[in-house]
This record gives structure tokens, sequence and C-alpha cells, in this order.
């Protein structure tokens, strides 16, 4: 990805959701753009659900640790279905995020401000370390236990 992919939506800090448009690599050339939707439920603090608002087919969420997503800011993240880390090119940094299935290996490149500015709003919201005094423990384990992926 470079610079001309800056499509992405500031999080507004009233909101536990962002917009983002992710870069799918289809090759070492091509890109395809995929808008996403990440969501924060502060009663299941631990993960952050990624939506793919795919125009033409179902949508897809994945389930992601919401410390994997800050680690892979600055630094490799992630082992197994999710794989989060920067890269920096001049002043301009950007993430990526391999996600893993059965089916595909699939890699997007995304701008990282807007993505930490959102999750910095959720750590504000629920401070790191007190997660699981406000955790719903069914809930979390279901989230986790749960595959990762869903389809509507």
């Amino acid at each position: 990805m470079n610079s001309d992919h800056g499509n992405v939506q500031s999080p507004r800090t009233d909101s536990h959701n962002l917009f983002l448009t992710l870069h799918r690599m289809l090759d070492g050339l091509a890109w395809e753009a995929v808008r996403a939707e990440f969501r924060y439920d502060p009663a299941s603090p631990l993960l952050v659900s990624l939506t793919f608002l795919v125009t033409h087919g179902p949508r897809v969420t994945w389930y992601v640790g919401r410390d994997v997503l800050h680690q892979g800011l600055r630094s490799v993240s992630g082992t197994g279905d999710v794989q989060v880390w920067p890269t920096y090119i001049g002043e301009q940094t950007t993430v990526w995020m391999q996600l893993t299935s059965e089916e595909a290996t699939v890699l997007f490149e995304m701008s990282a401000r807007p993505l930490e500015e959102w999750l910095d709003h959720t750590y504000r919201s629920v401070p790191a370390g007190s997660e699981m005094a406000r955790c719903d423990v069914d809930r979390c384990l279901a989230g986790v236990l749960g595959g990762g992926v869903a389809r509507e």
C-alpha cells in the first residue's frame, strides 16, 4: 500500500465503533479496498469484533484480542489465526494484519493513526488490566472459544 490509499474515517469519541477502509493484498501489485467496522463492547472487554462490510457477499466477523491490535501498533503481535505488525514508511505508519482460516490466509494494510486513536478511546472506557473485573466470563469465553469467525 502507499499513501494513495488514505480513505479512512476518523473515530467518533462517543462511539465504540470505528469504520476504516482496509486494503487487501491480492498479489504483489494489486490491492482491493475493503470497508471494515471495528466494534468494542465494554461488556466483552477483551475482544474487538471486526466485521468486513462486503458490498456483494456475506459479512464476515472476526474476533480479535484488543491487546493484540494495540501491541501490533508497535511490534509483531499475535500468533495463529491473527497476526498484526507495524510498518514505517517515512513519517507514516501503517499496520498489517494477517487473518488465517481453514479456507484462506488474507493480508490487509491499514492506516495506524485512526486505529490507535480509537483503541486509546477504548482504553479510556475500560483501562488495561481492569478487563476481568468488568468481564462477563461466559460471554468472554464464548467469544474467545467461538472460533474467531462468524458469517452473517
